[in-house]
């Protein structure tokens, strides 16, 4: 008798995705295409039991569309047999009351679901697969806990199955993620040691690891929710039998958008820095990309001036699926005027104006800088310059 298991977790539905201007629908819409995939998998390949690790939702009110998607694919798992668990996540999970219910709760009075609601104390559900008994147990993520405790000191999974599952969503202890700072740890001590399989979410990369009998497993997220992601090679999910022979895992990758990051440090001496953009962005063109831009260094004012994200946006958006600008690092820096005479401050001020002025030849850009020069004088009196 061969016990076949669909694991996922952080697939993270309508996420909330402003960074991706004017894009965020499509963006919404990948997050969506490799669940999908995943279900269409799951109808294809029928597993016994799928276990959705936490974060199924990016948050605790997602919009009308991608609840009713689920619902209808799960009642199709449902009507096929097909065991669907859930665990919440730190991001489904409402933080109090005033937040209300879990958009998971929905999904759990449907009858097509079994959602393990509580995040104090392991719930648990024996499966009948054949002659073999399947104990799955899950605890929700509790944001009640404090840094580097363990949730499982308060609460212990039950072994009563031929085969046992735990889900948690919880960073564990020996694997490797982005911070545990603020977290909340799971002792690998602590986990009992007649459970067969840890089904784990929280981490987004694909991390495994075996004690004695147990084998842990987070399957990462199936679409990459920020740059701290942009070099997993893969997404996916995993596909697990348990049989007469032990344990067998495939991962099963997904189609997803790729991300890239590149820096670019301005030069002072930029004539037209927008341009020297975006003929280095342009050496990474792929429409399916989201690139990001990391623009830094110490400029003059009439190259700041000529500086325009919303130029180097429009003339790369067309190469690209979005354009991320993070121009944080880009400083302003004043240039030295060598005149071998000493000048006061409204003196160097005003001969540095000047030469800008002499430098520029856009007309409208002259009477921004006469307008600057007008005010930063002005306020350089008032500060008592002499």
């Amino acid at each position: 008798m061969t016990v076949k298991i669909l694991h996922t977790a952080d697939n993270h539905l309508d996420p909330a995705v402003s960074l991706y201007y004017p894009k965020i629908m499509e963006r919404r819409a990948d997050f969506w295409r490799a669940f999908k995939w995943i279900l269409d998998y799951a109808i294809e390949h029928k597993p016994d039991i799928m276990l959705i690790s936490g974060d199924l939702y990016d948050r605790v009110n997602p919009r009308n569309p991608p609840r009713v998607q689920l619902l209808k694919y799960f009642r199709k798992l449902h009507s096929m047999g097909i065991r669907v668990f859930l665990i919440g996540g730190h991001h489904d999970t409402p933080r109090s009351e005033e937040e209300g219910a879990s958009p998971l709760d929905e999904l759990a009075a449907s009858g097509y679901v079994t959602y393990f609601s509580s995040p104090k104390s392991f719930q648990a559900e024996l499966v009948k697969i054949g002659d073999l008994e399947v104990c799955v147990s899950g605890i929700t993520y509790n944001f009640d806990l404090r840094e580097g405790e363990d949730p499982l000191s308060h609460s212990k999974p039950p072994v009563d199955g031929d085969i046992n599952i735990m889900m948690l969503h919880y960073p564990i202890e020996g694997f490797q993620a982005s911070s545990y700072r603020g977290e909340a740890l799971v002792r690998i001590a602590s986990i009992p040691r007649d459970i067969d399989y840890v089904a784990a979410g929280h981490i987004h990369s694909f991390q495994e690891a075996i004690r004695e009998r147990t084998r842990i497993a987070y399957p990462g997220s199936t679409e990459r929710r920020s740059f701290l992601e942009e070099k997993d090679e893969k997404k996916g999910f995993l596909w697990i039998e348990f049989d007469n022979k032990g344990f067998k895992r495939e991962f099963v990758e997904v189609p997803t958008r790729p991300m890239k990051t590149i820096k670019h440090m301005l030069n002072p001496q930029s004539r037209n820095p927008v341009n020297e953009i975006v003929v280095h962005a342009l050496k990474y063109r792929d429409k399916n990309l989201i690139l990001r831009i990391k623009i830094s260094g110490k400029v003059p004012l009439h190259v700041l001036t000529r500086y325009r994200r919303d130029e180097i946006f429009r003339r790369l958006i067309d190469h690209f699926f979005i354009i991320v600008i993070d121009d944080g690092e880009l400083e302003y820096g004043v240039e030295r005027i060598e005149t071998g005479v000493k000048l006061s401050p409204l003196q160097a001020f005003s001969r540095y104006m000047d030469k800008l002025l002499e430098e520029e030849k856009d007309s409208s850009r002259k009477e921004v800088i006469r307008l600057a020069k007008k005010v930063g004088l002005e306020r350089l009196k008032e500060a008592g310059a002499w």
